[in-house]
């Protein structure tokens, strides 16, 4: 069987207008999973955050020092990255990113446009946290007061895929709308990440 095509993304497709700003934020959330991790290890998120965060923030050190050429993929659902570039692409990272609870931290640090950008870009995310909600509270993004209603949301066409994240711990994920797949190429210059190509395939 042949090997997908692959072509350079035309110059009038819409998703140039997301793929150019995309490095930079990236490189931004980068540097604050490090900070976010910093804080939390210092107990500096609140009583009731850090306790939540003991069981789902990721362990592994992140670094931000990225290399002078680097590629984003989109598969068609998932964002794909190599090396330095992959806590971007775990779901643990990109639930934390979608929690209600640190929208005030990630605005902060990634300045409000860039946060909204990297919220549509990146699909919304959820630990599946088996306490149960207080009355009258659901999961947000989701509409559902527990996770025993998640068959009705797939039932409906709604698709989520589960990630095991450690032991009896899981990531919901839901799929994308972006249907095309992408390969973009990020490169350091003056300081600067700018996107040097893209390609669809």
């Amino acid at each position: 069987m042949s090997a997908p095509a692959v072509s350079r993304l035309p110059e009038d497709h819409p998703a140039w207008k997301d793929l150019r700003p995309l490095g930079y934020e990236c490189a931004r959330w980068l540097a604050a999973m490090g900070m976010l991790q910093n804080r939390w290890k210092k107990g500096r998120l609140g009583d009731e955050l850090t306790k939540f965060l003991r069981d789902w923030m990721p362990q592994e050190p992140v670094e931000t020092a990225l290399p002078e050429t680097f590629d984003l993929t989109w598969d068609g659902s998932l964002l794909e990255g190599e090396g330095k570039l992959l806590p971007l692409t775990q779901p643990g990272w990109q639930a934390l990113l979608h929690l209600h609870a640190l929208r005030d931290f990630w605005t902060a640090e990634l300045r409000a446009s860039h946060y909204a950008h990297l919220l549509q870009m990146i699909p919304q995310a959820w630990f599946m946290d088996p306490t149960p909600l207080p009355p009258g509270s659901v999961i947000a993004g989701l509409g559902i007061t527990g996770w025993a209603e998640l068959p009705r949301l797939e039932a409906e066409g709604r698709q989520f895929i589960q990630h095991p994240v450690g032991e009896n711990k899981v990531v919901l994920s839901a799929v994308s709308a972006i249907a095309d797949s992408w390969r973009a190429r990020y490169q350091m210059r003056d300081g600067q990440i700018v996107l040097q190509e893209a390609f669809l395939h």
